[in-house]
C-alpha cells in the first residue's frame, strides 16, 4: 500500500504481458492484441534545453537521456507559454480559444484524455499538481469553477493545490496534498516529489499484480523543477527545512526530476510490463526567466516562460515503448499538446469525443516510424489571463513564425524574435511560408475570434 514519504519496495513476481502490433488493412495507424500501459510524465517549468539529450551541458539527466536513446526524441514541440493554457490544452485536446477561461481552471464539461481512456477501459490516476479547479486572485474570481480530479475523469488522485483556499501548503519539503477527496493533510517528514512517485507507483503496482489487471494510464504533472528553488533530498545539507529561494538549486531540481523518471522505469521493468508500456515525458513551458543554461556547443539558452518565444514554448518530448516503438530516434517533426489526446486515444482503441473540434493529430504513425510528419503548422492562441503577460497569436512551421500583428521571423535564424523579416523582399522560401502560414491564421483567427470563452471563467 502507499506510504507517505518511503520509496515502494516491490517484491512480487515478474508478470509478463504479451503485446502484439499486426498490420491494419483499413488503413488505421495498427491493431493490438493487448493495448499498452500509458505513463505521462510533465515536468513543471522545463524547456527543451535543460536535458543532456538535447544538448544541455549544465546539468545531469542519465535517466531520461537513456529513456531518449531508447525511444523517439522530438526536437520540435511546442507548448503554450505558461502552465495552465498547456494543462487545458494537453489534456483536452483543444486550442485555447475553444475551451481556456482563465487561470488555473479546467472548465466543468471538458473532456479530458482521462475520460476518453477510463471509457476505452483503462484505470486512470493522477498525482503531483492540478491547480486546475479555480481559485480567487487579483485578476479573477474563479474559485470553484474548474474540475476537480475525479471529474477530469481519473479513479484516484493525490495531488497537491487542489482546493485553491488551501493552496498555501507547501509542494516539496512536508507537502500538503489530498487523496481520492479526503481533507487536505501534510506528509511530515515527506518530500513531495517522492510522495507523488510513491503514490503513482503504488496504483501501477495494484494493476499489475491485483485483478482485474486492467491496462492503466498514470498521469504525472510534476511539481517538479518549477520555483521556489529549493534543496532537494539530494543537495549538500539537506534536511528538510524550507529555504529562501535561489536559482543555484535548479540544478538540483533538475537532477532530481531525472532521478524520478528513472524510478519510474525502473519499476516497470520489476513489474515485467516495461515492453507493454507507453512512456512519455515532456514540459508544460519553457524554462523560468530566472534561469539559463549552457549547452555542448557553447551557447546559451534563457528561459523565457510566459512568453511566446522558443524560450516560453519549445519543450523536450521523448516518448518510450520498447515493445512496439523502434528506439533511438531523433524526429523533427512538429508536436504541440493538441496531438497528445488524439495519439492516446489511437493507442486505446477508443473514439474521440463526439460533439466537439479536436484540434491535434495522432502521433502514432510517426511512433511507429512509418511517416516523418503528420502536421505542417502550429497554430497558437494564447490569452494567459493571469499577471501582466501579454496576448499572442501566432502559426509557426519549423523554421518561420508568423503573428497575428504581422511580425514575421525566421526562427532558426533569430531565435530571440529580435529581427522580424520584412513583409516585402523576402527569399522565396520565406514568402512561401508567409503565406501559408497567413491563410492558417485567416482559418484559425477567425475561428478564434468567434469561440473566445469569456474571461469571467463562467
Amino acid at each position: 500500500m502507499f506510504r507517505p514519504g518511503r520509496h515502494c519496495v516491490f517484491s512480487v513476481p515478474c508478470l509478463l504481458l504479451v503485446a502484439a502490433l499486426v498490420a491494419s488493412g483499413s488503413g488505421s495507424a495498427f491493431a493490438q492484441a493487448a493495448r499498452p500501459n500509458i505513463v505521462l510524465v510533465m515536468a513543471d517549468d522545463l524547456g527543451y534545453e535543460t536535458l543532456g539529450a538535447y544538448g544541455s551541458a549544465s546539468y545531469r539527466t542519465p535517466e531520461l537521456d537513456r529513456l531518449a536513446e531508447g525511444g523517439v526524441r522530438f526536437t520540435h514541440t511546442y507548448s503554450q507559454p505558461l502552465c495552465t493554457p498547456s494543462r487545458v490544452q494537453i489534456m483536452t485536446g483543444r486550442y485555447n480559444h475553444r475551451n481556456y477561461t482563465n487561470f488555473g481552471v479546467l472548465p466543468k464539461g471538458e473532456i479530458t484524455f482521462a475520460h476518453v481512456l477510463r471509457a476505452a477501459g483503462y484505470a486512470t490516476a493522477v498525482s503531483g499538481k492540478w491547480q486546475l479547479r479555480g481559485h480567487d486572485t487579483r485578476w479573477a474570481q474563479v474559485e470553484g469553477r474548474g474540475q476537480m480530479p475525479d471529474e477530469a475523469g481519473f479513479d484516484e488522485y493525490l495531488l497537491w493545490q487542489v482546493h485553491a483556499e488551501r493552496r498555501d501548503g507547501e509542494r516539496y519539503a512536508e507537502p500538503l496534498v489530498e487523496r481520492n477527496g479526503s481533507e487536505p493533510f501534510v506528509i511530515e517528514g515527506g518530500y513531495g516529489p517522492d510522495v507523488f512517485t510513491d503514490f503513482l507507483l503504488d496504483f501501477i503496482t495494484r494493476q499489475v499484480t491485483e485483478p482485474p489487471g486492467r491496462p492503466f494510464f498514470a498521469y504525472y504533472p510534476m511539481a517538479l523543477p518549477h520555483d521556489p528553488f529549493v534543496p532537494t533530498p539530494d543537495s549538500a545539507g539537506w534536511d528538510g527545512d524550507r529555504y529562501a529561494g535561489d536559482p543555484a538549486y535548479f540544478a538540483d531540481m533538475v537532477a532530481y526530476m531525472d532521478k524520478v523518471v528513472g524510478r519510474i522505469v525502473r519499476a516497470l521493468d520489476d513489474l515485467g510490463v516495461r515492453d507493454e508500456t507507453l512512456v512519455l515525458f515532456t514540459g508544460d513551458n519553457g524554462t523560468s526567466r530566472r534561469i539559463t543554461s549552457r549547452m555542448a556547443d557553447g551557447t546559451t539558452v534563457a528561459g523565457d516562460k510566459g512568453r511566446p518565444t522558443d524560450g516560453g514554448t519549445r519543450v523536450p518530448f521523448i516518448a518510450s515503448w520498447p515493445g512496439a516503438i523502434p528506439g533511438g530516434r531523433v524526429s523533427d517533426a512538429l508536436v504541440d499538446f493538441t496531438d497528445f489526446l488524439p495519439t492516446l486515444a489511437d493507442i486505446a482503441g477508443a473514439g474521440l469525443p463526439a460533439g466537439r473540434t479536436i484540434d491535434g493529430h495522432s502521433l502514432m504513425p510517426l511512433l511507429l516510424g512509418q511517416v516523418d510528419n503528420v502536421r505542417d503548422w502550429i497554430f497558437c492562441d494564447y490569452t494567459p489571463r493571469w499577471a501582466n503577460l501579454e496576448d499572442a497569436r501566432f502559426a509557426r512551421d519549423r523554421r518561420y513564425k508568423l503573428y497575428a500583428d504581422g511580425r514575421f521571423h525566421d526562427v532558426s535564424a533569430d531565435v530571440l524574435e529580435e529581427r522580424p523579416l520584412p513583409e516585402h523582399g523576402l527569399s522565396a522560401s520565406a514568402a512561401a511560408a508567409r503565406r501559408r502560414l497567413e491563410s492558417v491564421l485567416v482559418e484559425m483567427a477567425g475561428d478564434a475570434f468567434a469561440q473566445r470563452p469569456s474571461g469571467d471563467g463562467r
